[in-house]
Protein backbone atom coordinates (compact mmCIF):
# COMPACT_ATOMS: atom_id res chain seq x y z
CA UNK A 1 0.00 0.00 0.00
CA UNK A 2 2.82 2.49 1.11
CA UNK A 3 4.34 1.86 -2.27
CA UNK A 4 1.90 2.09 -4.21
CA UNK A 5 1.37 5.62 -2.67
CA UNK A 6 5.32 6.39 -3.29
CA UNK A 7 4.75 5.56 -7.53
CA UNK A 8 1.69 7.89 -7.49
CA UNK A 9 3.29 11.11 -5.78
CA UNK A 10 6.80 10.19 -7.96
CA UNK A 11 4.88 10.45 -11.03
CA UNK A 12 2.58 13.78 -10.03
CA UNK A 13 6.37 14.86 -9.30
CA UNK A 14 7.56 14.32 -12.46
CA UNK A 15 4.73 15.64 -14.48
CA UNK A 16 4.70 19.00 -12.11
CA UNK A 17 8.14 19.30 -13.00
CA UNK A 18 7.67 19.11 -16.81
CA UNK A 19 4.58 21.07 -16.63
CA UNK A 20 6.54 24.12 -14.81
CA UNK A 21 8.54 24.25 -18.19
CA UNK A 22 5.06 24.99 -20.21
CA UNK A 23 5.09 28.39 -22.64
CA UNK A 24 1.43 28.77 -21.46
CA UNK A 25 -1.28 28.13 -19.26
CA UNK A 26 -3.44 26.49 -22.51
CA UNK A 27 -0.58 24.38 -23.01
CA UNK A 28 -0.47 22.70 -19.65
CA UNK A 29 -4.22 22.60 -19.70
CA UNK A 30 -3.66 20.63 -22.87
CA UNK A 31 -0.80 17.78 -21.58
CA UNK A 32 -2.89 17.75 -18.51
CA UNK A 33 -5.75 16.52 -20.18
CA UNK A 34 -3.28 14.41 -22.96
CA UNK A 35 -1.80 13.10 -19.30
CA UNK A 36 -5.36 12.09 -17.88
CA UNK A 37 -5.88 9.71 -20.95
CA UNK A 38 -2.24 8.44 -20.59
CA UNK A 39 -1.62 9.55 -24.20
CA UNK A 40 1.51 12.17 -23.35
CA UNK A 41 3.28 10.29 -20.39
CA UNK A 42 5.99 8.83 -22.07
CA UNK A 43 6.63 12.27 -24.06
CA UNK A 44 6.51 13.92 -20.17
CA UNK A 45 9.16 11.78 -18.87
CA UNK A 46 11.34 11.37 -22.06
CA UNK A 47 11.12 15.85 -21.73
CA UNK A 48 12.29 15.73 -17.93
CA UNK A 49 15.48 13.00 -18.91
CA UNK A 50 16.07 15.04 -22.35
CA UNK A 51 15.59 18.68 -21.11
CA UNK A 52 13.58 19.86 -23.87
CA UNK A 53 11.41 22.40 -23.54
CA UNK A 54 7.43 22.12 -23.39
CA UNK A 55 6.62 23.79 -27.25
CA UNK A 56 10.03 21.20 -28.75
CA UNK A 57 7.66 18.25 -27.08
CA UNK A 58 4.65 19.56 -28.57
CA UNK A 59 5.72 20.22 -31.50
CA UNK A 60 6.98 16.61 -31.96
CA UNK A 61 4.04 15.19 -30.55
CA UNK A 62 1.94 16.91 -33.34
CA UNK A 63 4.00 16.21 -36.08
CA UNK A 64 4.55 12.77 -35.29
CA UNK A 65 0.62 12.46 -35.60
CA UNK A 66 0.59 14.05 -38.52
CA UNK A 67 2.85 11.77 -39.69
CA UNK A 68 1.17 8.59 -38.31
CA UNK A 69 -1.92 9.69 -39.39
CA UNK A 70 -1.23 10.21 -42.92
CA UNK A 71 0.13 6.71 -43.65
CA UNK A 72 -2.80 5.24 -42.04
CA UNK A 73 -5.00 7.34 -44.74
CA UNK A 74 -2.94 6.12 -47.65
CA UNK A 75 -3.15 2.65 -46.28
CA UNK A 76 -6.83 3.44 -45.47
CA UNK A 77 -6.84 4.90 -49.90
CA UNK A 78 -5.05 1.88 -51.01
CA UNK A 79 -8.01 -0.64 -49.16
CA UNK A 80 -10.64 1.94 -49.87
CA UNK A 81 -9.59 1.39 -53.81
CA UNK A 82 -8.90 -2.44 -54.04
CA UNK A 83 -12.53 -2.59 -51.94
CA UNK A 84 -14.46 -0.48 -54.41
CA UNK A 85 -12.60 -2.09 -57.07
CA UNK A 86 -13.76 -5.15 -55.88
CA UNK A 87 -17.01 -4.19 -54.94
CA UNK A 88 -17.47 -2.90 -58.64
CA UNK A 89 -16.54 -6.42 -59.91
CA UNK A 90 -19.26 -8.47 -57.97
CA UNK A 91 -21.73 -6.06 -57.87
CA UNK A 92 -21.65 -5.48 -61.68
CA UNK A 93 -24.95 -6.33 -63.22
CA UNK A 94 -26.12 -6.42 -66.95
CA UNK A 95 -28.19 -2.84 -65.95
CA UNK A 96 -24.54 -1.27 -65.56
CA UNK A 97 -23.17 -2.42 -68.97
CA UNK A 98 -26.51 -1.88 -70.29
CA UNK A 99 -26.07 1.72 -69.12
CA UNK A 100 -22.33 1.92 -70.98
CA UNK A 101 -23.39 0.19 -73.70
CA UNK A 102 -26.74 2.75 -74.17
CA UNK A 103 -23.71 5.99 -73.52
CA UNK A 104 -21.63 4.90 -76.12
CA UNK A 105 -24.48 4.21 -78.65
CA UNK A 106 -25.51 7.60 -77.73
CA UNK A 107 -22.31 9.29 -78.12
CA UNK A 108 -21.12 6.57 -81.18
CA UNK A 109 -23.76 6.22 -83.30
CA UNK A 110 -26.47 8.74 -82.79
CA UNK A 111 -25.70 11.25 -84.79
CA UNK A 112 -27.28 14.81 -83.87
CA UNK A 113 -28.49 17.02 -86.79
CA UNK A 114 -31.53 18.56 -88.38
CA UNK A 115 -32.71 16.44 -91.47
CA UNK A 116 -35.07 18.47 -93.69
CA UNK A 117 -37.69 16.97 -94.49
CA UNK A 118 -39.82 20.02 -95.07
CA UNK A 119 -37.20 21.94 -97.28
CA UNK A 120 -34.34 20.05 -98.52
CA UNK A 121 -33.54 20.78 -102.45
CA UNK A 122 -30.77 18.46 -104.32
CA UNK A 123 -27.57 20.38 -104.57
CA UNK A 124 -26.09 19.61 -108.30
CA UNK A 125 -24.61 16.74 -107.54
CA UNK A 126 -27.79 15.06 -106.50
CA UNK A 127 -29.83 16.41 -109.34
CA UNK A 128 -29.70 13.20 -111.85
CA UNK A 129 -30.77 10.94 -109.39
CA UNK A 130 -33.51 13.34 -107.53
CA UNK A 131 -34.96 14.00 -111.25
CA UNK A 132 -34.97 10.13 -111.69
CA UNK A 133 -36.83 9.25 -108.30
CA UNK A 134 -39.40 12.42 -108.27
CA UNK A 135 -40.57 10.98 -111.35
CA UNK A 136 -41.18 8.19 -109.54
CA UNK A 137 -43.03 9.83 -106.54
CA UNK A 138 -45.09 12.19 -108.06
CA UNK A 139 -47.48 9.04 -109.16
CA UNK A 140 -46.96 8.15 -105.42
CA UNK A 141 -50.01 9.91 -104.07
CA UNK A 142 -52.44 9.01 -106.81
CA UNK A 143 -51.55 5.47 -105.96
CA UNK A 144 -52.38 5.84 -102.38
CA UNK A 145 -55.54 7.90 -103.79
CA UNK A 146 -56.76 5.08 -105.53
CA UNK A 147 -56.00 2.49 -103.02
CA UNK A 148 -58.35 4.76 -100.58
CA UNK A 149 -61.32 4.43 -102.60
CA UNK A 150 -60.99 0.97 -103.46
CA UNK A 151 -64.65 -0.43 -102.66
CA UNK A 152 -64.13 -3.48 -104.43
CA UNK A 153 -66.64 -5.78 -106.90
CA UNK A 154 -67.78 -7.85 -103.59
CA UNK A 155 -71.53 -7.81 -104.02
CA UNK A 156 -71.32 -8.79 -107.99
CA UNK A 157 -69.32 -11.32 -107.08
CA UNK A 158 -71.60 -12.70 -104.24
CA UNK A 159 -74.20 -12.89 -106.72
CA UNK A 160 -72.55 -14.61 -109.15
CA UNK A 161 -71.50 -17.26 -107.05
CA UNK A 162 -74.40 -17.64 -105.33
CA UNK A 163 -76.48 -17.85 -109.02
CA UNK A 164 -73.75 -20.09 -111.09
CA UNK A 165 -76.56 -20.45 -113.90
CA UNK A 166 -77.24 -16.59 -114.51
CA UNK A 167 -75.08 -14.98 -116.95
CA UNK A 168 -76.36 -12.08 -117.02
CA UNK A 169 -75.22 -11.92 -112.90
CA UNK A 170 -71.75 -13.82 -114.57
CA UNK A 171 -71.29 -11.00 -117.10
CA UNK A 172 -71.81 -8.04 -114.19
CA UNK A 173 -69.23 -9.14 -111.87
CA UNK A 174 -66.73 -9.88 -114.60
CA UNK A 175 -67.17 -6.29 -115.84
CA UNK A 176 -67.14 -4.99 -112.12
CA UNK A 177 -64.00 -7.35 -111.38
CA UNK A 178 -61.76 -6.14 -114.99
CA UNK A 179 -61.34 -2.41 -113.83
CA UNK A 180 -60.65 -3.26 -110.73
CA UNK A 181 -57.89 -5.95 -111.69
CA UNK A 182 -56.48 -3.54 -114.15
CA UNK A 183 -55.96 -1.19 -111.49
CA UNK A 184 -54.04 -3.66 -108.81
CA UNK A 185 -51.80 -4.65 -112.13
CA UNK A 186 -51.08 -0.57 -112.06
CA UNK A 187 -50.11 -0.96 -108.45
CA UNK A 188 -47.69 -4.11 -108.93
CA UNK A 189 -46.14 -2.25 -111.51
CA UNK A 190 -45.58 0.91 -109.79
CA UNK A 191 -44.18 -1.29 -106.58
CA UNK A 192 -41.14 -2.27 -109.99
CA UNK A 193 -40.35 1.34 -110.71
CA UNK A 194 -40.27 2.25 -106.81
CA UNK A 195 -38.01 -0.69 -106.97
CA UNK A 196 -35.37 0.75 -109.22
CA UNK A 197 -35.68 4.26 -107.52
CA UNK A 198 -34.70 2.54 -104.23
CA UNK A 199 -32.14 1.09 -105.73
CA UNK A 200 -30.61 4.45 -107.40
CA UNK A 201 -30.97 6.18 -103.86
CA UNK A 202 -28.88 3.22 -101.94
CA UNK A 203 -26.31 3.68 -104.25
CA UNK A 204 -25.78 7.57 -104.17
CA UNK A 205 -26.18 6.84 -100.06
CA UNK A 206 -24.30 4.25 -100.16
CA UNK A 207 -20.98 5.23 -101.95
CA UNK A 208 -17.77 5.94 -100.99
CA UNK A 209 -15.35 7.50 -99.38
CA UNK A 210 -18.22 8.84 -97.14
CA UNK A 211 -19.86 7.47 -94.30
CA UNK A 212 -23.74 7.03 -93.61
CA UNK A 213 -24.24 9.66 -91.73
CA UNK A 214 -21.91 12.12 -93.94
CA UNK A 215 -24.68 11.06 -96.88
CA UNK A 216 -27.37 11.74 -94.75
CA UNK A 217 -25.85 14.94 -93.87
CA UNK A 218 -24.76 16.29 -97.31
CA UNK A 219 -27.23 14.83 -99.00
CA UNK A 220 -30.58 15.70 -97.39
CA UNK A 221 -33.05 15.90 -100.57
CA UNK A 222 -32.20 12.41 -101.56
CA UNK A 223 -32.17 11.15 -97.61
CA UNK A 224 -35.73 12.79 -98.19
CA UNK A 225 -36.63 11.01 -100.76
CA UNK A 226 -35.48 8.05 -99.34
CA UNK A 227 -37.89 9.19 -96.71
CA UNK A 228 -40.79 9.43 -98.92
CA UNK A 229 -40.13 6.10 -100.21
CA UNK A 230 -40.83 4.22 -97.01
CA UNK A 231 -43.72 6.54 -95.68
CA UNK A 232 -45.49 5.53 -99.10
CA UNK A 233 -44.63 1.79 -98.41
CA UNK A 234 -46.21 2.02 -94.96
CA UNK A 235 -49.33 3.84 -96.01
CA UNK A 236 -49.82 1.41 -99.10
CA UNK A 237 -49.30 -1.86 -97.18
CA UNK A 238 -51.46 -0.33 -94.24
CA UNK A 239 -54.38 0.58 -96.92
CA UNK A 240 -53.83 -3.13 -98.22
CA UNK A 241 -54.05 -4.75 -94.81
CA UNK A 242 -57.33 -3.41 -93.77
CA UNK A 243 -59.08 -4.55 -97.30
CA UNK A 244 -60.11 -7.95 -98.11
CA UNK A 245 -61.75 -6.66 -101.27
CA UNK A 246 -58.24 -7.12 -103.15
CA UNK A 247 -57.14 -10.40 -102.85
CA UNK A 248 -61.09 -11.86 -103.32
CA UNK A 249 -61.47 -9.96 -106.50
CA UNK A 250 -58.23 -10.97 -108.13
CA UNK A 251 -58.90 -14.34 -106.91
CA UNK A 252 -62.06 -14.31 -108.52
CA UNK A 253 -60.52 -12.92 -111.77
CA UNK A 254 -58.15 -15.89 -111.93
CA UNK A 255 -60.63 -18.40 -111.29
CA UNK A 256 -62.88 -16.93 -114.03
CA UNK A 257 -59.66 -16.96 -116.59
CA UNK A 258 -59.30 -20.70 -115.30
CA UNK A 259 -62.38 -21.60 -115.93
CA UNK A 260 -62.89 -20.12 -119.22
CA UNK A 261 -59.42 -21.66 -120.37
CA UNK A 262 -60.90 -24.90 -119.89
CA UNK A 263 -63.64 -24.24 -122.00
CA UNK A 264 -61.60 -22.77 -124.38
CA UNK A 265 -62.93 -18.81 -123.99
CA UNK A 266 -60.36 -15.92 -124.83
CA UNK A 267 -61.25 -12.69 -122.65
CA UNK A 268 -60.63 -9.27 -123.75
CA UNK A 269 -59.10 -8.97 -120.13
CA UNK A 270 -56.92 -11.28 -120.97
CA UNK A 271 -54.45 -10.06 -123.31
CA UNK A 272 -54.04 -7.22 -120.55
CA UNK A 273 -53.18 -9.07 -117.86
CA UNK A 274 -51.59 -12.62 -119.19
CA UNK A 275 -50.80 -15.78 -117.09
CA UNK A 276 -47.59 -14.43 -116.15
CA UNK A 277 -48.35 -11.17 -115.06
CA UNK A 278 -50.97 -12.62 -113.12
CA UNK A 279 -49.02 -15.36 -111.58
CA UNK A 280 -45.90 -12.09 -110.63
CA UNK A 281 -49.23 -10.33 -109.01
CA UNK A 282 -50.47 -13.34 -107.53
CA UNK A 283 -47.43 -13.56 -105.29
CA UNK A 284 -47.62 -10.03 -104.83
CA UNK A 285 -50.66 -9.58 -103.42
CA UNK A 286 -50.16 -12.34 -101.56
CA UNK A 287 -47.90 -10.85 -99.06
CA UNK A 288 -49.65 -8.89 -96.33
CA UNK A 289 -47.11 -5.94 -96.68
CA UNK A 290 -46.26 -6.20 -100.37
CA UNK A 291 -44.44 -3.35 -101.19
CA UNK A 292 -42.76 -3.41 -97.85
CA UNK A 293 -41.23 -6.42 -99.05
CA UNK A 294 -40.45 -5.63 -102.46
CA UNK A 295 -38.08 -3.06 -100.56
CA UNK A 296 -36.59 -5.82 -99.03
CA UNK A 297 -35.98 -7.59 -101.49
CA UNK A 298 -34.89 -4.90 -103.36
CA UNK A 299 -32.13 -4.29 -100.65
CA UNK A 300 -30.88 -7.39 -100.36
CA UNK A 301 -30.54 -7.45 -103.78
CA UNK A 302 -28.36 -4.61 -103.90
CA UNK A 303 -26.15 -6.16 -100.91
CA UNK A 304 -25.54 -9.14 -102.80
CA UNK A 305 -24.82 -7.68 -106.73
CA UNK A 306 -22.42 -5.00 -105.01
CA UNK A 307 -19.69 -8.10 -103.61
CA UNK A 308 -17.23 -4.92 -102.98
CA UNK A 309 -19.84 -3.00 -100.75
CA UNK A 310 -20.22 -4.48 -97.17
CA UNK A 311 -23.50 -4.88 -95.50
CA UNK A 312 -22.85 -2.63 -93.07
CA UNK A 313 -22.86 0.42 -95.43
CA UNK A 314 -26.67 -0.34 -96.46
CA UNK A 315 -27.83 -1.01 -92.93
CA UNK A 316 -26.02 1.60 -91.31
CA UNK A 317 -27.89 4.01 -93.61
CA UNK A 318 -31.25 2.58 -92.32
CA UNK A 319 -29.94 2.67 -88.63
CA UNK A 320 -28.49 5.85 -88.97
CA UNK A 321 -31.98 7.39 -90.38
CA UNK A 322 -33.70 5.51 -87.60
CA UNK A 323 -31.52 7.08 -85.18
CA UNK A 324 -31.79 10.20 -86.35
CA UNK A 325 -35.59 10.22 -86.79
CA UNK A 326 -35.96 9.24 -83.03
CA UNK A 327 -33.26 12.06 -82.20
CA UNK A 328 -35.14 15.01 -84.37
CA UNK A 329 -38.75 13.66 -82.21
CA UNK A 330 -37.25 13.58 -78.50
CA UNK A 331 -35.44 16.86 -79.08
CA UNK A 332 -37.81 19.50 -78.59
CA UNK A 333 -35.05 22.41 -80.59
CA UNK A 334 -35.26 20.13 -83.80
CA UNK A 335 -39.21 19.42 -83.28
CA UNK A 336 -40.13 23.12 -83.62
CA UNK A 337 -38.78 23.68 -86.68
CA UNK A 338 -41.19 22.15 -87.75
CA UNK A 339 -43.29 24.23 -89.98
CA UNK A 340 -46.15 21.35 -90.62
CA UNK A 341 -48.17 19.02 -87.84
CA UNK A 342 -47.91 16.49 -90.47
CA UNK A 343 -44.31 16.30 -90.63
CA UNK A 344 -43.95 14.61 -87.49
CA UNK A 345 -46.28 11.84 -88.42
CA UNK A 346 -44.04 11.47 -91.40
CA UNK A 347 -40.87 11.56 -89.29
CA UNK A 348 -42.28 8.42 -87.22
CA UNK A 349 -43.79 6.68 -89.68
CA UNK A 350 -40.31 6.86 -91.63
CA UNK A 351 -38.22 5.48 -88.26
CA UNK A 352 -39.94 3.09 -88.23
CA UNK A 353 -40.30 2.30 -91.90
CA UNK A 354 -36.35 2.21 -91.87
CA UNK A 355 -36.83 -0.20 -88.78
CA UNK A 356 -38.74 -2.81 -90.42
CA UNK A 357 -36.51 -2.26 -93.60
CA UNK A 358 -33.19 -3.32 -91.15
CA UNK A 359 -34.91 -5.79 -89.76
CA UNK A 360 -35.79 -7.61 -93.14
CA UNK A 361 -32.19 -7.18 -94.10
CA UNK A 362 -29.94 -7.50 -91.62
CA UNK A 363 -28.76 -10.70 -90.53
CA UNK A 364 -29.75 -10.39 -87.03
CA UNK A 365 -32.73 -7.95 -86.94
CA UNK A 366 -33.45 -4.56 -85.79
CA UNK A 367 -34.25 -6.39 -81.69
CA UNK A 368 -30.89 -7.70 -81.10
CA UNK A 369 -28.76 -6.61 -78.70
CA UNK A 370 -25.87 -5.91 -80.95
CA UNK A 371 -28.42 -3.66 -83.17
CA UNK A 372 -27.43 -0.21 -83.95
CA UNK A 373 -30.80 1.06 -83.27
CA UNK A 374 -32.04 2.52 -79.99
CA UNK A 375 -35.41 0.13 -80.15
CA UNK A 376 -36.37 0.88 -76.55
CA UNK A 377 -36.05 4.76 -77.20
CA UNK A 378 -37.44 4.55 -80.30
CA UNK A 379 -40.82 3.21 -78.99
CA UNK A 380 -41.15 5.15 -75.99
CA UNK A 381 -41.20 7.93 -78.47
CA UNK A 382 -43.76 6.41 -80.30
CA UNK A 383 -45.60 5.89 -77.20
CA UNK A 384 -45.42 9.32 -75.78
CA UNK A 385 -47.85 10.68 -78.93
CA UNK A 386 -51.34 10.47 -78.64
CA UNK A 387 -52.52 6.09 -79.21
CA UNK A 388 -55.00 7.14 -82.10
CA UNK A 389 -51.88 8.75 -84.02
CA UNK A 390 -49.38 6.12 -83.64
CA UNK A 391 -51.58 2.91 -83.16
CA UNK A 392 -50.48 2.02 -86.56
CA UNK A 393 -47.14 1.95 -86.09
CA UNK A 394 -46.82 -0.04 -83.22
CA UNK A 395 -49.31 -2.79 -84.89
CA UNK A 396 -46.60 -2.38 -87.65
CA UNK A 397 -43.58 -3.21 -85.16
CA UNK A 398 -45.29 -6.12 -84.09
CA UNK A 399 -46.73 -7.97 -86.77
CA UNK A 400 -44.26 -6.89 -89.83
CA UNK A 401 -41.13 -7.12 -88.37
CA UNK A 402 -39.27 -10.23 -88.87
CA UNK A 403 -36.92 -10.64 -85.45
CA UNK A 404 -39.25 -9.71 -82.71
CA UNK A 405 -39.83 -12.91 -81.39
CA UNK A 406 -36.75 -14.21 -81.78
CA UNK A 407 -34.76 -15.57 -78.37
CA UNK A 408 -32.52 -12.76 -78.53
CA UNK A 409 -35.16 -10.19 -78.17
CA UNK A 410 -35.57 -8.55 -74.64
CA UNK A 411 -38.09 -9.02 -72.35
CA UNK A 412 -37.76 -5.05 -72.01
CA UNK A 413 -38.44 -4.86 -75.86
CA UNK A 414 -41.10 -7.41 -75.94
CA UNK A 415 -43.04 -5.81 -72.94
CA UNK A 416 -43.18 -2.20 -74.71
CA UNK A 417 -45.05 -3.61 -77.53
CA UNK A 418 -47.82 -5.90 -76.18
Amino acid sequence: MHSERQRVKEREQKFTSVCSKAESYDQCNRWDIAQSRGETWDLLTAAVSQGKGRGQVEEERVGGQREKRSSHRRKRGVRREKCERKSFLFNWSPAMGNLIKVLGKDLENCPHFFLDFENAQPTEAETAVWNQVSAVLEEAHGILAELQSYNGAGQEIREAIQNPGDLALQEKAWNAVCPLVAKLKRFYEFSLRLENALRSLLEALTSPPYAPMQHLEREQALAKQFAEILHFTLSFDELKMTNPAIQNDFSYYRRTISRNRLNNQQLEAENEVNNEMANRMSLFYAEATPMLKTLSNATTKFVSENKTLPIEDTTDCLSTMACVCRVMLETPEYRCRFTNTDTMLFCMRVMVGVIILYDHVHPVGAFAKTSKIDMKGCIKVLKEQPSNSVEGLLNALRYTTRHLNDDSTSKQIRALLQ
